[in-house]
């Protein structure tokens, strides 16, 4: 029998061996897989960990591509990242190969301190499941053909209601002007709630949850917990990521039961009430209509699209969530953009005025403004609101082009670098938005245009993100509607360079700049309160 002396010192021994081979284990899983795709050295116990940038990595990325090829392989600790280059190689995996590549990583902290027991009910988590079918069937009737056609009355009600804010401001109140019309047009279509009825405390709220929340969402903000799991012992106190995440939850629990709320009082339902009571005789938010096809408890062999309260909660409120700081990204952009061109501002406002001499243009005549969807689809290209796309993990094994990839790698598509290649485009580091009117998808004379987007900034294949066409026209009817009334001029240096002019997390978007919104004459004042007035008229015939 041993003595206690040796009986310690055979412990420690063993604990030590213990520590050793767990240690050593995690050290060989940074070292790069046999057959994996290229990329810069490892270092051993950190993969490449230490070379990615935490700010803008998309750029390093595009670098690093130049040398090791356009399939980019990279260590994150232990763990696999791919990312890829090529259009090609997007549209063999993310489409033809869908099936083993539309699901999300795991993340320990919007699924266990934000979502909690709802982490299986968001958008930006939802897995490659059959729920995730029918969730897009259910948005399809807000994005799709006809709903498109239904809401463009919001579209521009909220329009209108930006022109006429514009009218008496100053250019540092022109950004918060803009960030309120990216919210109030999603939660209008969404929930049925007008934002002038929920208040300044509501629109601050969102916005501080949502920096919060992409805040927690950004590498380097938040501290690794998913490859060092001992962090997430830290108590509160010295962890203030806990503390954000709290408040994101909250936020997220509080508002989406009352976007719910409202979808049941304009459905006439309250609890159980019987589907189809007090409908509305025209528009029917997203959320009310999928409320009337039925709840998951009832209507169990009618074969319409079911959900339980908690998944409707979470379908609207996700979705408004991710709708909106995109929408304000490429907005804030694109007036960047036409303040600091004017010669591309005048060529817009010559489009706009010759379908609409005299009075603002509506959200039917979108079709005929070619020239500025092709400055929007040049801002989605130029300064796309995200540049690198959203991770998808892989759930097999694979062989890319000859590159093994193991089950478990998450997948990026560096959009930035596809949107900027010298071999597609002409130029691609300048603002030139006749390469949308001279092809559709904005390539130079002789590119390959197969299996190619005009955009990839909505994502490609499976999880090609469904509010695309939803964006683009919210944008294009604003931006009409304020071209037609105003002329926008620099009230100060317009920073374009994307390293100093733009932040970025999930989202990039232009650092705060100022321009004036100059009424182009004074008739156009009557005109912009007019337009404003029938636009109200609209919505309260629609119960809004």
């Amino acid at each position: 029998m041993l003595s206690a002396p040796n009986l310690i010192a055979t412990s420690v021994a063993c604990v030590s061996l213990a520590l050793a081979f767990v240690l050593t284990r995690f050290c060989l899983a940074t070292l790069r897989p046999k057959d994996y795709p290229p990329g810069p050295p490892t270092v051993l116990g950190l993969g490449n960990l230490s070379q990615i940038p935490l700010k803008q990595p998309f750029l390093q990325f595009g670098k690093w591509s130049k040398t090791y090829g356009d399939i980019l392989g990279l260590k994150v600790g232990p763990s696999n990242l791919v990312i890829l280059h090529n259009p090609r190689t997007v549209h063999q995996l993310f489409s033809k190969r869908a099936a083993h590549y539309s699901g999300r990583p795991y993340s320990y902290i919007p699924n266990e301190h934000v979502f909690c027991q709802h982490a299986d009910k968001h958008v930006l988590y939802l897995q490659n499941t059959p729920y995730l079918r029918k969730w897009r069937a259910a948005v399809a009737y807000l994005i799709g053909t006809s709903g498109l056609k239904q809401v463009v009355p919001m579209q521009e009600a909220t329009a209108a209601t930006l022109a006429k804010q514009l009218l008496n401001t100053t250019p540092s109140e022109t950004l918060d002007h803009l960030k309120q019309w990216a919210l109030a047009t999603p939660l209008l279509a969404i929930t049925g709630q007008r934002l002038e009825e929920r208040g300044k405390d509501f629109s601050n709220r969102f916005f501080k949850a949502q920096k919060l929340w992409l805040e927690l969402l950004e590498p380097g903000n938040a501290p690794p917990v998913d490859m060092v799991p001992m962090l997430r012992l830290i108590p509160e106190r010295f962890a203030p990521w806990k503390t954000d995440a709290r408040y994101v939850r909250d936020y997220m629990f509080e508002e989406y039961a009352s976007y719910l709320e409202s979808a049941q009082k304009l459905s006439g339902k309250a609890g159980t009430a019987k589907s189809g009571q007090n409908k509305p005789t025209r528009f029917r938010c997203l959320m009310t209509k999928v409320l009337e096809d039925g709840l998951e408890e009832e209507n169990e062999k009618s074969g319409k699209l079911r959900f339980s309260s908690d998944q409707l909660a979470y379908l609207g409120g996700g979705l408004l969530d991710a709708a909106v700081d995109t929408t304000w990204a490429s907005m804030m952009s694109l007036v960047l953009y036409l303040a600091a061109y004017p010669g591309v501002q005048q060529k817009a406002y010559e489009e706009v005025t010759r379908i609409s001499p005299d009075q603002s243009p509506g959200g039917d005549r979108l079709g005929d403004l070619p020239y500025i969807g092709a400055c929007l689809a040049e801002i989605f290209r130029l300064r796309p609101p995200t540049p690198e796309g959203l991770p998808r993990i892989l759930d097999r094994d694979d062989i890319v082009d000859g590159y093994r990839i193991p089950k478990g790698t998450t997948v990026l598509a560096n959009v930035w670098s596809m949107q900027r290649n010298p071999d597609d485009y002409d130029q691609p580091d300048e603002f030139i938005p006749e390469r949308y009117l001279n092809h559709p998808l904005g390539l130079k004379k002789g590119a390959d245009d197969t299996h190619k987007r005009a955009s990839y900034t909505f994502g490609a294949g499976r999880r090609l993100c469904p509010g695309e066409a939803f964006a683009q026209n919210a944008i294009i009817t604003a931006i009409s509607k304020l071209l037609w009334s105003f002329k926008i001029e620099p009230a100060g240096p317009l920073d374009l360079n994307t390293e100093t002019g733009f932040h970025t997390g999930l989202v990039m978007a232009p650092e705060p700049f100022k321009v004036n919104f100059v009424l182009r004459d004074l008739k156009r004042r009557e005109d912009i309160i007019r337009d404003y007035d029938a636009c109200q008229t609209v919505l309260a015939g629609f119960g809004l």
